[in-house]
């Protein structure tokens, strides 16, 4: 006597799927919730219950569905060890894609932890790689497994790799030029995730969100996406800024015709504000110098370098001696001009009017005009 009455339609078999899927998922969301919040293990952990569990119940159901079909219509392996393995390997691609997903949703957290003897950039990297390396594994693994279910033999990879490899060469050689850039952008690594990279010939520029096979996503400076093709970096020169190590400081700026005998003490008082500035390189090139004559000012020129490459705090510095350059200015009694040109009306009450076109209003300065 049979211990077990068979379930009609060998219902059996997608009730032990759904039994298995709730006891994974059960056991996977008690193991993630015993590590802290924000770790990686716990973050792989509840990020694979998803896709373990959800495979259990779908290959119970497909093993059931397959099993009431003719087995002359669809050939499919009906054994338990075949559809076990390829639980497996549903399972785990599914669960190698939800691991990559997690990991760049919490990419800075994740690397910090994973990679705590790096440099940032050099976690950023590393972390990308994990990441594409991680998914490439699952994108082989599903791959594998469907040849294996068509009986197609990896040999045959080879021998279609030698036939493709004539037609790549013509029809798709854009995009084996493009894959083989981003395969040297890994190797060689002239800019990473987070830099800040320039394209002159392009006249483009943005920080690197995003380096795949085939093109690199950049986000410019008024927040627009940028796409490019991968084999832009290895034909046309690439300015790496967030690589330089001081930020130059230029500032022109000019003083009244009048001023010209306090030209020497301005700037004497201008190169000692360079000299005592914390935040000004001094292991580098740095002057204040009068450089000519202008159509309405003396002109002068402030040239400096940042002690930090960062880009902010050279605006900060620029802005701060921008500030100190008008104060040395009005201690030594000089002033800074604006733009002047002067009108000759003509008739017998001639008057000289002299016009400041930053505000626009007319000034009398005389009674007549020679």
């Amino acid at each position: 006597m049979p211990l077990m009455t068979p379930l009609p339609f060998n219902l059996q078999v997608p009730i032990a799927g759904l039994v298995l899927a709730i006891v994974s998922w059960l056991l996977l969301d008690t193991f993630g919730r015993r590590f802290r919040s924000g770790s990686l293990r716990r973050g792989l952990l509840l990020s694979s219950r998803q896709s373990i569990s959800l495979s259990c119940a779908l290959v119970g159901v497909i093993c059931w569905l397959l099993d009431l079909l003719d087995p002359s219509l669809i050939q499919f392996p009906r054994d338990g060890v075949k559809a076990f393995g390829i639980l497996v390997v549903i399972g785990l691609s599914w669960t190698l894609l939800s691991w990559k997903k997690e990991l760049k949703q919490n990419q800075d957290s994740y690397a910090t932890q994973m990679l705590q003897g790096f440099g940032e950039k050099d976690r950023l990297f590393l972390f990308d790689v994990v990441q594409k390396t991680i998914g490439i594994a699952a994108m082989l693994i599903l791959c594998l497994e469907v040849m294996h279910l068509m009986g197609i033999s990896p040999a045959v990879l080879v021998t279609a790799g030698g036939v493709g490899a004539v037609a790549l060469g013509f029809g798709a050689k854009g995009i084996v030029s493009n894959s083989l850039s981003g395969l040297s952008l890994y190797i060689n690594r002239p800019f990473v995730v987070s830099d800040f990279i320039d394209i002159p010939s392009e006249n483009l520029s943005g920080n690197v969100e995003h380096i795949g096979w085939f093109y690199t996503k950049l986000r410019s400076s008024d927040r627009q996406p940028v796409y490019i093709p991968n084999n832009i970096f290895t034909s046309k020169p690439v300015v790496n800024i967030a690589d330089i190590d001081n930020r130059r400081i230029w500032i022109e700026f000019g003083v009244n015709y009048g001023d010209r005998r306090k030209i020497e003490s301005i700037v004497s008082d201008l190169q000692q504000v360079l000299v005592n500035h914390s935040d000004v390189d001094q292991s580098k090139k740095m002057a204040v110098n009068f450089t000519g004559y202008g159509d309405s000012s003396l002109n002068l020129r402030l040239v400096c370098y940042s002690s930090s490459g960062n880009l902010s705090d050279a605006w900060a510095l620029q802005q701060r001696l921008l500030l100190k350059i008008g104060d040395v200015v009005e201690v030594h009694g000089a002033g800074m001009p604006f733009p002047t040109r002067t009108l000759i009306h003509s008739g017998s009450n001639q008057k000289k009017q002299t016009m400041n076109p930053l505000i626009g209003i007319n000034q009398e300065s005389g009674e007549g005009a020679t």
